[in-house]
């Protein structure tokens, strides 16, 4: 029955699409009752009037109107999940491009006192507030303590749009489905209504004459887009609009910026092997691995009345994902059950379809055609799979993990058979990215700066693929098989005694998450790096912060250049006042704190053979202090991990 009603709505779909073109060229008439994000927003005559000229306003120019519904197109895969991260209706998605005659050209009506409030940067070189997935990220975060604090998504629109109410106010909350607008609300409230309207009307039947997709390259620190644009064989033109954040045309050094780069459905898995070539051939200077395989079928192979793009990808049928495709079109593509699509691709429901993004439309294979994979930066276990071909929970499997455990960078993931009980995880260390040439620039000058030195504490794997540690006794070897990719004999690994620990550094802080606080906004707050966030506390992007954990803040380690920030946000500065507070000495500081002088923190570094319980043992400490201290969500540990210990001196 699903896959029947899935039919009917492609044959629509496709209908309207073939018929867009005729349809009446009327402007639709705003009710006094509108739906935004499940809130019921009644507006009088005035502010009928108000949102009715402004629908007017986005038809006097369509070229215009289909120039924004393809931008919010494009924006949508990549933003929607960061609102649903936050726990925000899809409707707020109609806030984020910039709207005309207003007083801020960037996205989500940001102005610069706004920029400056939420900690971004706006200096020569940048404007953050241009970039779509930043501004997006600290915006949401806003919007989400508004929502916890009001209860009612309409009412925290307004007061952000307002900009009126602290950060950590809690105000008797709203009638959450219903709210009645005043005709002094905000301008772009009713721009941002009509915009809704307008394009949930016109958005279904249209369709571009050469679509885009948006591929995130993140490997651009340093280069000059036209470089970038060589390395992708893509034109220069192609960073355009979604780049007004660089004022020049160098990305910076400082911080780690994505690159927003158009490419079409064709283009785009050309464009994504491209960049992963360019980060391959940077970490470790080897030939490309040849995965996925990838090929393109023509149009005949596959029977279908619709223009889909089907390819073999690891011998295997896949189809790729349009703009306007979602769970239920892809699925109707390869004849298949939601479920099992949903299957074949190792996705829930609430996962996002990728426009460009290759997915299967048959089971994959229960073991890859290598041995091994040496886990890439910022790559998860779901990826390696695709990219292979093979089942997520084969590898699961072959690597004794857990599904919510997350795999560190440099893990050697066994492919094709299980790993050994008498074999230890073992890690590669991925070589420090060379510092590149620098290409001249007219305009811009970029000192280079010293790569970080590889981390001694763990067991790696260099260059050449001897296993390595500090030197130690030869009676403190153990001997562990290397599974090299070229079968090289085992190395001797040394083990590190029970008793040695690596002592931290000074100026150490504690911060307790409060609600509405995210990764981003607590680096924020430090003046350091998200990276160091997750290096420190044993975290990643993909597990959530919880209200009330302790997260370690280590500040003689902050980055040598820090955005500058014109003006302290209202949570920051509020934040400094409640600490200077007196209160009972049984009272849980509320934001942050300095290492008790009577405590200090030590760092254990996982050895073969070792369990928690075991380390809890060594350090006299308890087990549930242990997990908690170090954010363990079950009582899964890695050799070489690093293990934060607090103890009395």
């Amino acid at each position: 029955m699903l896959l029947r009603a899935s039919c009917m709505v492609l044959v629509v779909c496709f209908f309207l699409s073939s018929n867009w073109a005729v349809r009446a060229q009327s402007v639709p008439e705003v009710p006094f009752d509108l739906n935004f994000a499940g809130v019921t927003v009644h507006v009088n005559e005035p502010g009928r009037r108000q949102i009715q000229q402004e629908v007017a306003r986005l038809y006097e120019n369509r070229t215009d109107l289909y120039r924004q519904i393809d931008a919010l197109r494009q924006l949508t895969p990549l933003l929607e999940p960061l609102l649903t991260s936050e726990h925000l209706h899809s409707d707020f998605r109609y806030a984020i491009l910039p709207a005309a005659e207003t007083d801020s050209t960037a996205y989500w009506g940001l102005t610069a006192e706004q920029g400056a409030n939420l900690g971004l940067r706006m200096t020569s070189t940048v404007d953050e507030r241009l970039h779509p997935i930043l501004a997006t990220e600290v915006v949401t975060s806003r919007l989400s303590q508004l929502y916890e604090g009001y209860g009612n998504a309409v009412r925290a629109l307004l007061e952000y749009l307002q900009s009126s109410a602290p950060a950590n106010l809690r105000p008797d909350k709203a009638d959450p489905m219903y709210l009645m607008l005043d005709p002094q609300s905000p301008p772009l409230i009713w721009k941002i209504l009509a915009r809704k309207i307008v394009f949930e009307r016109e958005e279904p039947a249209y369709r571009s004459a050469t679509p885009y997709v948006l591929y995130e390259y993140q490997n651009g620190v340093g280069q000059l887009l036209r470089t970038i644009a060589r390395q992708l064989a893509v034109d220069e033109e192609r960073f355009q609009p979604f780049n007004a954040w660089l004022k020049g045309s160098r990305v910076p050094t400082d911080k780690e910026y994505s690159v927003l780069v158009r490419v079409t459905p064709d283009e785009y898995p050309v464009v994504k092997k491209a960049a992963e070539g360019i980060l391959k051939a940077r970490a470790s200077h080897r030939l490309d691995i040849g995965f996925p395989m990838l090929v393109k079928l023509p149009s005949s192979a596959v029977k279908t009345r619709f223009p889909a793009v089907f390819y073999n990808i690891n011998e295997r049928l896949g189809v790729q994902a349009q703009p306007c495709d979602n769970l239920i079109t892809l699925a109707y593509y390869g004849k298949l059950t939601i479920d099992a699509f949903l299957n074949y691709n190792e996705l829930t429901d609430q996962d996002v379809i990728q426009p460009g993004q290759i997915y299967y439309l048959e089971i994959k294979a229960r073991r890859a055609k290598v041995p091994f994979h040496v886990v890439q930066k910022n790559q998860t276990l779901r990826e390696i799979a695709n990219i292979y071909g093979v089942r997520l929970r084969s590898l699961l499997r072959f690597n004794r993990i857990a599904p919510t455990q997350r795999v560190q960078t440099g893990r050697i993931i066994w492919m094709r058979e299980k790993r050994p009980l008498n074999r230890p995880v073992e890690y590669q260390q991925l070589p420090v990215r060379e510092a590149e040439p620098i290409e001249e620039d007219t305009v811009t000058t970029v000192a280079r700066t010293e790569p970080p030195a590889a981390p001694a504490d763990s067991l790696i794997r260099q260059q050449d693929n001897r296993l390595a540690e500090p030197s130690l006794p030869q009676s403190a070897t153990n001997t562990v098989a290397d599974p090299d990719l070229t079968g090289r004999a085992s190395e001797p690994v040394s083990e590190l005694p029970d008793s040695s620990w690596n002592e931290p550094k000074e100026n150490l802080r504690l911060h307790i998450v409060k609600p509405g606080q995210t990764y981003y906004a607590i680096a924020r707050l430090y003046g350091v790096t998200v990276r160091q966030l997750y290096i420190w506390n044993n975290l990643s992007e993909r597990i959530p912060l919880e209200i009330g954990q302790e997260l370690i803040i280590d500040l003689s380690e902050k980055p040598a250049s820090l955005p500058r920030i014109v003006k302290p946000s209202s949570s920051i500065t509020k934040a400094k006042k409640v600490i200077r507070k007196p209160r009972p000495a049984s009272a849980k500081p509320v934001d942050t704190f300095v290492i008790n002088p009577s405590e200090k923190l030590i760092f254990h570094i996982v050895k073969p053979g070792q369990t928690v319980y075991r380390i809890a043992l060594i350090n006299k400490v308890s087990v549930d202090d242990l997990m908690r201290w170090n954010n363990l969500k079950d009582y899964t540990i890695e050799v070489g991990q690093r293990l934060v210990i607090r103890k009395r001196k």
